[in-house]
């Protein structure tokens, strides 16, 4: 997966967080979707539209850690360790959607009943942990930075 949209540097960290809480909604909608597709057995079109909404997380992520963890970085070190595990993440992020993705896709026409179910567990996994992800960066991350460079 490729991301082509450049980082924006001159945008202000506080309309900059608010776009990206708007994304998070974005990408919900897209979640709920997703786990509708599972609800009707459909792995395959699940996965497709993880796949579709990838390049659009890959630059989420990359902004947040270019632009937030700079921030963070140069102003609150000391309070930096919560955050920072949070954007380590994306590791994970990363590897699902160029990894693991590929395997589920294979897994939807697969004859192997076992495969298939652990495609949707994957997919569940992956949901949930995205969601979870969301609601730690908004509760610890983008207040972190908004005080952080307000103290800066």
């Amino acid at each position: 997966m490729t991301v082509s949209r450049r980082i924006n540097f001159d945008e202000p960290i506080p309309r900059m967080i608010e776009r990206l809480k708007s994304e998070h909604i974005m990408f919900e909608s897209k979640l709920v979707q997703v786990e509708n597709n599972m609800k009707r057995n459909d792995i395959r079109l699940a996965a497709q539209g993880i796949k579709d909404m990838g390049n659009k997380i890959i630059q989420h992520a990359v902004e947040e850690e270019a632009r937030l963890m700079r921030v963070i970085m140069n102003n609150a070190k000391d309070e930096s360790s919560e955050s920072i595990k949070i954007m380590q993440e994306h590791n994970w992020l990363m590897n699902f959607l160029n990894n693991t993705l590929m395997l589920i896709k294979n897994a939807a026409t697969s004859s192997d009943s076992a495969e298939y179910e652990k495609a949707k567990v994957d997919l569940n996994e992956f949901v949930n942990n995205l969601r979870k992800h969301f609601k730690e960066e908004e509760q610890i991350v983008f207040p972190l930075t908004l005080r952080s460079q307000s103290a800066g």
